[in-house]
């Protein structure tokens, strides 16, 4: 590429950083502005464009959607795509994308245009270092990848108790007691990540609750596919005797699922139905 094309400064800067990576790495990553509310999706090789997109081929980080096939650009394959990436020198970040592979296969001139297409359409807030963008499998079949990092050596991971079960066991990295009516946030000395387009939900163990009085005061916990601290149930003693939890017991049930994105619309009137306004027990009890 060449820097006498008559781009402006910012495009021209961006161009020599790419250069600059594409002589280490095989791609660059492309920040958007609102990047934060979503993975990395963009990457930028010498040789084109490739994107990774749910649903619809359009690429929409707040600013001014773009629609990639009315852009020119291929589906080439749907899957889930681990994408390991350096957001500062030396320090790799790991996440993994779920969607359709989009590519546009152009050089020189027609790549800087479509870079100047992107910046005017999504902002651009850096572009970071592509280590590795690699295909790890079609997450319509098969179970879900759950990638675990102990923070305390002696963690225990989930496991499933019985087979068919829809609720990993999650134990307590701690020992504490529980006096009656009390809470408390317990560790379990794991972190872990998610595939995006997917939740896990903590929730109270049947035999616990029944014997003991024990719940969870925020039941279901709902945890995001991009939290990455520890692990924690807040557990309840509503029992009339004091409850040890000692280290390794199995404190909440884990459940894995599906979760949609919803697109928030606001108008001047709801459709009448039958329940209408009907609400806190108006069906009876």
């Amino acid at each position: 590429m060449k820097e006498d094309m008559g781009i402006d400064d910012q495009l021209a800067a961006m161009v020599r950083k790419l250069e600059e990576m594409w002589a280490e790495y095989p791609a660059a990553v492309y920040l958007p502005c609102f990047y934060r509310s979503s993975p990395p999706r963009v990457f930028i090789y010498p040789d084109g464009v490739r994107a990774v997109v749910k649903g619809e081929p359009v690429l929409d980080y707040e600013i001014v959607p773009y629609d990639l096939a009315s852009a020119g650009y291929r589906e080439l394959e749907r899957g889930a795509y681990r994408v390991v990436y350096e957001f500062y020198p030396g320090k790799k970040y790991q996440v993994e994308v779920e969607g359709s592979l989009f590519a546009k296969m152009l050089k020189g001139e027609a790549l800087v245009e479509e870079i100047r297409t992107l910046r005017e359409r999504l902002g651009v807030y850096d572009l970071v270092p592509l280590v590795e963008l690699e295909r790890v499998g079609d997450r319509d079949r098969g179970a879900v990848p759950l990638r675990i990092r102990r923070l305390r050596p002696d963690a225990e991971l989930p496991s499933y108790a019985h087979p068919g079960d829809a609720g990993l066991d999650i134990r307590s990295a701690e020992e504490v007691i529980l006096q009656p009516g009390e809470r408390r946030l317990i560790g379990t000395g794991l972190a872990m990540a998610l595939p995006e387009g997917y939740a896990a939900f903590l929730q109270p163990r049947s035999g616990l609750a029944a014997r003991h009085g024990i719940s969870i005061v925020n039941t279901p916990g709902l945890i995001d596919c991009h939290y990455r601290g520890e692990v924690k149930v807040v557990l309840v003693n509503l029992g009339q005797e004091p409850f040890q939890v000692k280290k390794g017991d199995r404190i909440a049930q884990m459940v894995i699922q599906r979760v949609e994105r919803a697109e928030v619309l606001e108008v001047e009137e709801l459709e009448d139905t039958a329940r209408g306004e009907g609400g806190f027990g108006s069906t009876g009890i």
